[in-house]
């Protein structure tokens, strides 16, 4: 389509349509908000072919709380229904000091804007600090690379939290390669 616009139906096959479906029919029925929000991020991951995702809430005090965290290749699960607590400081959206706005996290920065935010390599880029991202990255041997973020909002438009998901995986490198014989 003209303007870069995707038709949603060339990008949507009938069964990720009907999966969309059934996500979305499985999460208005759902009443423990620990199992929504882990299914919220869990499926995203899961349609977008990403290694990580972590979930974040906005709290009252204007911060960014880690509610949910998972990497596939780490075994990493975090938050939610595991039991296991995330004892990473929350992201503040403002400076403490001079109430300036935080932009320098990309999290915060979706937030704040409202927009998501596509990163494409956090060590290539300019706009954001990733230094705490790389400082993870050292102790884990892992390679934080491409970054999604997404403002989620209530029904009153407020931004209630960001989705973000972590290292888009090549589908390619899982799909058996087709003998040059086969046709």
């Amino acid at each position: 389509m003209a303007d870069g616009i995707t038709d949603t139906n060339e990008v949507l096959s009938a069964s990720s349509l009907q999966r969309l479906i059934d996500i979305g029919i499985a999460l208005s029925a759902e009443r423990d908000t620990n199992v929504l929000m882990e299914t919220i991020l869990l499926e995203a991951k899961s349609l977008s072919n990403t290694d990580g995702g972590t979930l974040y809430i906005h709290t009252k005090d204007n911060r960014l709380r880690f509610e949910i965290m998972r990497t596939d290749s780490l075994d990493i699960a975090m938050g939610g229904t595991t039991g296991k607590d995330i004892n990473f400081p929350p992201l503040a959206l403002y400076d403490a000091k001079t109430g300036e706005e935080n932009h320098k996290n990309v999290a915060s920065a979706a937030a704040l804007t409202g927009k998501s935010i596509n990163d494409p390599d956090a060590y290539e880029s300019d706009d954001f600090d990733f230094s705490g991202t790389k400082k993870i990255d050292e102790g884990t041997g892992y390679r934080s690379k491409s970054f999604l973020c997404v403002p989620l909002r209530n029904s009153q438009e407020e931004v209630i939290g960001v989705l973000q998901l972590l290292n888009a995986v090549d589908i390619e490198q899982y799909m058996p390669k087709a003998d040059a014989g086969d046709d």
